[in-house]
């Protein structure tokens, strides 16, 4: 069983990234269970992951990194024993720390093959969330190993560099992908990374 666990900002379309991915490693005959964390009385992103056909455990009471540590730890636990599935994605609310959900997978108990703390970062706001979210932009991608650069087709070649030096001073040893969710660019490659040996990503 690999994790990968996909923070990113509110509005970075992590539910469309999971989603994708999901539909691509299924395609490939693997077994791929979904946890989803949604601040508040609706979780829409956990009907609309099982509207696909896909295996989806909400947790609502708040968000996962905190007070839900326990309940993350007891769904792995519950997943990994009763599902057994081959990839375990974990979306939890766009107010997560890498850190924190990376903490409780490590003492769960929960055998796993690797784990990927993926950090969405929206291109074409990455900047403004920079300047008004400054330790919670820089802590996400602190605390990831891969950093998925989205929304690729919103901006310049320009702008892209600049989003991407930005990621890069913040965290020079994460792997650093580009990739469009709406047009499909970059997302086979993430896709085979999650498939490549643990070591593949720093």
């Amino acid at each position: 069983m690999r994790i990968c666990s996909v923070t990113g900002f509110l509005g970075s379309g992590k539910t469309t990234l999971v989603i994708d991915l999901s539909k691509r490693l299924a395609a490939e005959q693997r077994k791929v269970a979904i946890i989803v964390n949604e601040v508040g009385e609706v979780g829409v992103d956990g009907a609309l992951m099982e509207a696909y056909g896909l295996q989806a455990k909400e947790i609502t009471e708040g968000c996962i990194c905190c007070a839900l540590s326990n309940t993350l730890m007891n769904t792995l636990q519950t997943l990994s024993k009763g599902f057994r599935p081959d990839f375990v994605f974990i979306e939890p609310s766009g107010v997560a720390l890498p850190s924190k959900i990376e903490k409780v997978i490590r003492t769960s108990l929960v055998e796993y093959e690797g784990k990927v703390m993926m950090c969405l970062v929206d291109a074409y706001r990455a900047e403004r969330v920079h300047r008004e979210a400054t330790s919670f932009f820089i802590n996400q991608v602190r605390g990831s190993n891969l950093i998925a650069i989205s929304k690729i087709e919103l901006v310049t070649p320009t702008e892209l560099d600049r989003v991407m030096g930005l990621v890069r001073s913040i965290n020079p040893n994460a792997r650093i992908m580009t990739i469009s969710t709406r047009t499909g660019i970059g997302m086979d490659e993430v896709k085979d990374m999650l498939l490549a040996p643990p070591e593949a990503v720093p």
